[in-house]
C-alpha cells in the first residue's frame, strides 16, 4: 500500500534526505519543511510512499484532497488520483510532478494515457517526454520506449531520443550502433544530432562521445580540428587529462 498515515510514522514525522523534516504533526496540525498546513485534516493525512522514500516526500492527502508540499491540489479529484510511473492521472487529467510543481500535462486524456517510463508518454492523440509535447509524433498508439537504450523511442515511423525526432530518419532504416551513436547508413548521429562530414565506411567508436573516421576525430557531434585521425591516440589523451 502506497499511502502511509502520517500519525502512523514514529515520532509522526518523515525525515528524509539530509536529515530535513518533510513532514510531521504537531500540536493536531500537519507541518511540511517548517511550515503549518492549516486546512490539513492531520487524522487522515496520508504520505504517498514509493520503494524510494527520497523519492515521495512531496506527495500527500487528507479525507478531502491532494497535496503537493504545502499547497492544497483543489483542482485534483483526490479519489481517483493515482501514480503510472512518472506520472499521475485522475479521472480529469493527468499531471507530472517536476522538482517543486505538480502541473497538469495540457489536453493529455487520462482514459487513454499510457506512462511508457523514462519519461515518454501517449495517449490516443499526442505524445508527450517529461511533459513536454512532441509535436512531430502523429503515431501515439505506437509509440514505444526501446528496452537496452530508454532514452529512443520508436512510434514505428519515427525515431525519437530524448523525446526529438532525429530529422528525416525513419525507423526502418535505422539503428543502434554503440552508447548514444546511431546510423540510418546515410549518417551517424550522436543522441539526436547528425556527425558532420562523416565517412561512414571508416567510421569507428572509441570510447563514450568519442568516435573516429579516416578524416576526422569526434567528440560527440563535433569534430575535433586539433587532432589528426591517422595519429590520434584516445589512451594517451586521457591520460593526459586525468587529474
Amino acid at each position: 500500500m502506497p499511502w502511509k498515515k502520517l500519525s502512523d510514522f514514529p515520532e509522526q514525522k518523515v525525515i528524509g534526505v539530509y536529515a530535513i523534516e518533510f513532514w510531521a504533526i504537531r500540536d493536531g496540525k500537519v507541518w511540511h519543511q517548517g511550515r503549518k498546513l492549516r486546512a490539513a485534516d492531520a487524522a487522515s493525512f496520508e504520505i504517498y510512499l514509493d520503494e524510494h522514500l527520497e523519492n515521495s516526500l512531496f506527495i500527500a492527502r487528507d479525507a478531502s484532497s491532494i497535496y503537493h508540499a504545502w499547497t492544497r491540489m483543489s483542482e485534483i479529484d483526490r479519489n481517483s488520483f493515482a501514480r503510472r510511473d512518472q506520472y499521475w492521472v485522475d479521472q480529469h487529467q493527468v499531471y507530472l510532478e517536476h522538482e517543486t510543481s505538480l502541473k497538469a500535462v495540457q489536453n493529455a486524456d487520462p482514459q487513454s494515457f499510457r506512462d511508457l517510463g523514462h519519461g515518454y508518454a501517449a495517449d490516443q492523440n499526442a505524445a508527450w517526454y517529461w511533459g513536454r509535447l512532441m509535436k512531430t509524433c502523429t503515431h501515439s498508439q505506437r509509440l514505444e520506449v526501446f528496452t537496452d537504450n530508454t532514452l529512443y523511442a520508436s512510434d514505428e515511423e519515427q525515431i525519437y531520443c530524448d523525446g526529438k525526432a532525429l530529422q528525416r530518419v525513419t525507423a526502418h532504416s535505422w539503428r543502434m550502433l554503440s552508447a548514444h551513436f546511431s546510423t540510418d547508413d546515410v549518417h551517424i548521429y550522436y543522441l539526436e544530432r547528425k556527425l558532420p562530414r562523416v565517412d561512414i565506411a571508416s567510421w569507428t567508436h572509441l570510447d563514450g562521445p568519442w568516435s573516429k573516421d579516416k578524416q576526422h576525430v569526434f567528440y560527440m557531434n563535433k569534430i575535433q580540428k586539433e587532432y589528426s585521425a591517422i595519429t590520434f591516440d584516445l589512451a594517451a589523451l586521457q591520460q593526459i587529462q586525468q587529474p
